[in-house]
């Protein structure tokens, strides 16, 4: 009667001692497992050995559309930096660098075109101003965004002379105030902000406007309008044009018409 109990013991000891190879949802977990690292060590194999093979080279890099300011020589030499290996293998990010590079570029897209191909989209810089560079200096131009490149000058743009960091202010403020001269029939020919932050103007007709720094008290705005409002009445007996105006005054302006000074305080 007594060696029953013990019999019962060592099987429910040998039932313990079986543990995790007795349980199948463990065995599961485990096979999956070993699938799953199996499954990633292929794929790695596979994309390895793919980009290796000499069978998938570049085959073309071509543009979404012609360049305004880019010879095809700059394009092609371009071309040839960019590609550092085969349709898999180029670097994109590298090639993008490559074509900001060139003159003219602000904004360069690389993507790549299945079978064999890279596809380049150049946003280019439309010049709206010419900026003043001491001499022997490279031209520099802004362009419709306010920034500052390197390009050759166009001699019927603008010209802004400032602080570099300065040139989307003064676009801003060129197409401002020239919505503010058309009246005048005047084009601004030359926008100058020294360094005191002080503006000043040139027309198309040789004109300088003294415009002074801008305040909440005395604004620009108000004085340039006042004498876009007023000048006509001012030469309207007279056979004059004007050379020189300061704006600056709080409640008028000073005039320099061909040899003669008039002061008019609307």
């Amino acid at each position: 009667m007594a060696r029953k109990p013990a019999a019962r013991k060592v099987s429910a000891q040998r039932r313990e001692d079986g543990g995790l190879w007795d349980s199948p949802r463990a065995l599961t977990l485990i096979a999956d497992a070993i699938l799953l690292l199996a499954s990633v060590a292929i794929g790695y194999a596979a994309v390895v050995f793919v980009t290796r093979m000499p069978v998938m080279p570049l085959q073309a890099v071509t543009l979404t559309r012609a360049p305004a300011n880019l010879s095809s020589a700059q394009i092609e030499d371009a071309a040839r930096r960019a590609v550092n290996g085969s349709f898999l293998t180029t670097d994109i990010e590298r090639a993008r660098s490559v074509f900001e590079s060139l003159p003219w570029v602000r904004h360069a897209s690389v993507r790549r075109v299945w079978p064999g191909s890279l596809e380049i989209e150049l946003e280019e810089h439309v010049p709206v101003a010419r900026w003043w560079v001491p001499d022997n200096a490279p031209p520099r131009m802004v362009n419709a965004q306010g920034e500052l490149f390197f390009a050759e000058h166009e001699a019927s743009l603008p010209l802004f002379a400032g602080p570099d960091e300065r040139s989307s202010t003064m676009l801003a403020r060129h197409i401002e105030w020239t919505g503010t001269l058309a009246p005048l029939h005047r084009q601004i020919r030359k926008l100058t902000l020294t360094r005191r932050e002080a503006w000043q103007v040139q027309l198309d007709d040789g004109a300088r406007l003294e415009l002074g720094r801008d305040d909440d008290k005395l604004p620009i705005a108000e004085r340039l309008e006042r004498y876009v409002a007023t000048q006509p009445e001012v030469l309207q007996h007279r056979d004059q044009k004007v050379i020189y105006a300061d704006l600056r005054y709080p409640n008028g302006y000073a005039l320099r018409l061909s040899n003669t000074e008039h002061q008019e305080k609307p």
